[in-house]
């Protein structure tokens, strides 16, 4: 009776997706769909170093009360420091409130509301960008708008486009940048483009909001944090969502974090104040594992050195992944020049088919993508990528 006329919601694009692929009785199918990160064998496990320490923390483990409403305070430190940069978090810690949070997605959620509470109601957001930031922020009850960011003709980042539209943001608008390695397009602006983009947002009063789910995945940890540092070294005030999803392989453990970098210590206990009144009737305080993993590996310098390592080893399996995916494509298309693929980072790219092509691949071949033609570089293995390549060719 109550329920009788509630409607049923449109499928989430990516998520929606993966039942039409487990259904697909095709033995060479592959999903390029999902951003998560697989190695050669497509599976997808924790880090040894990560098991390691999961291990320990969960036989140890006695403590039974809840967190505080933005979490453990020496998680935010110690993630704080791995984000911003030791020297960084040494000189400006005392004007950054930090709130654990559920994963990336939960920090984006409660800066939103944080924001919309009093300082902001119109947001803007790239275009293209992963789908979720835009519900985020309408459901937070932002306006929300696009700025053009991809050229598909070039390829690239749309600087001349982006900045020209940046310019003319009326002040106190919030844009949404990703710190590095653009989802879904893989193409990140240049240190002298985000130096130009600093100086807009300061200019006309822009605030800044950077989604960091990738630190590590493009180039390295602190390469992967410069635009972020950047606008922190010029006195910005801004936030960051920040996600240990993939540099961790947390992903079912939903450890996140949110940073407000405040103009001075004495307003960041009022911000704290405010992002808890959100926090509180959400979800009330984050769980604790997941954290506690994060901050013994940050925490014990062996711990940071080998997680490291192995962080670099998947940042090594996407880059080759992807540079046979560009060779290949290079050797046997006869319609396009896809050398433009090694300028993205991380693990997605952009093959920059349109919707007839890549549905054209999910239907002929069961090589599935999203409808914009963004893969998962990380579902490519040496034993599917021919195949892969092959059915790309047979289609563009």
């Amino acid at each position: 009776m109550f329920f009788d006329n509630v409607p049923e919601g449109p499928p989430d694009p990516i998520f929606g997706m993966l039942g039409a692929f487990e259904a697909d009785p095709r033995v060479k199918k592959v999903n390029l769909m999902v951003g998560v990160f697989k190695d050669e064998h497509l599976r997808s496990e924790l880090l040894p170093v990560v098991r390691q320490v999961k291990e320990k923390i969960f036989s140890s483990d006695q403590l039974a009360d809840y967190l505080p409403m933005d979490g453990i305070a020496e998680f935010g430190q110690q993630l704080g420091a791995l984000l911003f940069g030791k020297k960084n978090w040494e000189e400006h810690h005392r004007r950054i409130y930090v709130a654990q949070t559920i994963g990336g997605t939960g920090a984006l959620r409660v800066g939103a509301d944080f924001l919309a509470g009093a300082i902001a109601k119109k947001a803007y957001i790239a275009q293209p960008t992963w789908p979720n930031q835009r519900t985020i922020f309408e459901k937070a009850g932002f306006v929300v708008d696009s700025i053009h960011y991809y050229n598909r003709e070039l390829h690239r980042f749309d600087r001349d486009a982006y900045l020209e539209k940046l310019r003319a943001l009326e002040p106190r608008s919030v844009v949404i940048f990703h710190a590095a390695c653009h989802n879904p397009t893989g193409s990140d602006p240049t240190f002298e483009d985000w130096k130009e983009i600093s100086k807009i947002c300061k200019e006309r009063e822009i605030i800044p909001f950077f989604d960091c789910a990738y630190q590590g995945m493009g180039e390295g940890v602190e390469e992967d944090a410069k635009a972020v540092r950047l606008f922190l070294e010029e006195g910005l005030e801004l936030l960051v969502a920040y996600s240990c999803s993939k540099n961790f392989g947390l992903y079912s453990q939903r450890v996140g974090a949110l940073f407000v970098v405040c103009p001075d210590a004495a307003i960041k206990p009022r911000v704290g104040s405010q992002v808890r009144r959100v926090i509180r009737p959400m979800y009330s305080n984050p769980p604790a594992h997941g954290a506690r993993i994060v901050l013994k590996i940050l925490k014990e310098p062996e711990l940071t050195l080998e997680w490291q390592k192995q962080l670099s080893q998947m940042r090594h399996r996407i880059s080759i992944a992807r540079e046979g995916l560009i060779q290949r494509l290079i050797a046997k298309s006869k319609h396009r020049d896809f050398s433009f693929l090694k300028h993205h980072k991380g693990m997605l790219s952009y093959l920059d088919l349109d919707k007839n092509q890549v549905q054209a691949l999910i239907d002929q071949f069961g090589v599935y993508t999203l409808e914009s033609g963004r893969i998962s570089v990380a579902g490519l293995t040496f034993g599917n990528l021919d195949y892969v390549v092959d059915s790309i060719v047979k289609v563009e």
